[in-house]
């Protein structure tokens, strides 16, 4: 099945490209007064704090999620006993940072990507479980969100009684990526994850499927995730949840038909 862009898909392609040429607000090719619109302003200066934000390295690992970390910590080594002559003294404290430094890079590499090599679209279905760090999207229309990257708009699932709760951005495995939070009827969490360049392959073990007429790939992890990937614009997308994998297909392959009905 082929899709051709919509009127909204390809106005987010323009908009990337005024983000990332700044000297084209004004040129003609980019369509000279609708690059002055002020709905369109609005947009590429959105979008241009957010790869501000990426080329800065993405958000700081959020201070209740370090404090977590330093309960478990602590829950593990324990604090030493007042008085104690059998411990070794600096020996515990010393254990307990290097524990705390070792978990608190892990989830830097988890939540944020640092040190990784590749993109990897399981490191983008953890963030499922990651904090946010912005607002929630406006809706643009009933079928797309005010918020696109690298000239692919986020999906409005309203009418799936499925509103989105919050944005975060980040660097996976070195390659910037911007998810949206959506949360589900049950109340169960949804990623929606969009990385930049070039598409990223996905891992060993992912099935091919067709949903309704959409070609998507799929797998499960070991942490319950249903995770499905696709590419849309030549960009990768990945959507995760802890929910039956039909719930996320069907998710997934929403705005493609939406498109294609378009």
């Amino acid at each position: 099945m082929r899709f051709r862009p919509s009127p909204e898909e390809l106005q987010a392609t323009q908009i990337t490209r005024l983000v990332d040429d700044p000297a084209a607000d004004t040129a003609p090719s980019e369509g000279g007064t609708w690059a002055e619109r002020p709905e369109i302003r609005r947009q590429v200066a959105a979008q241009r704090r957010v790869a501000q934000e990426l080329r800065a390295g993405g958000p700081d690992v959020p201070a209740r999620l370090v404090g977590s970390v330093e309960a478990k910590v602590r829950q593990a080594y324990g604090p030493r006993a007042a008085g104690s002559r059998r411990a070794t003294p600096g020996w515990r404290p010393a254990v307990a940072v290097a524990g705390l430094a070792a978990v608190c890079a892990a989830i830097v590499i988890a939540a944020v990507g640092a040190g990784g090599s590749r993109p990897s679209i399981p490191a983008a279905a953890a963030l499922a479980f990651a904090p946010s760090t912005g607002p929630a999207p406006a809706a643009r229309s009933a079928t797309y969100l005010d918020a696109s990257y690298g000239g692919v708009t986020y999906p409005n699932y309203q009418k799936f009684s499925v509103p989105p709760t919050g944005t975060r951005t980040d660097r996976i495995g070195g390659r910037p990526a911007l998810t949206v939070f959506y949360r589900l009827p049950n109340g169960t969490r949804l990623s929606y994850t969009v990385f930049s360049g070039r598409a990223v392959p996905p891992p060993a073990g992912t099935k091919s499927v067709v949903f309704a007429g959409v070609p998507l790939k799929t797998f499960s992890t070991s942490s319950g995730l249903s995770v499905v990937t696709l590419v849309r614009y030549g960009r990768t997308c990945v959507l995760a949840a802890k929910v039956k994998p039909n719930v996320v297909l069907g998710l997934a392959a929403a705005p493609v038909l939406a498109q294609a009905r378009a």
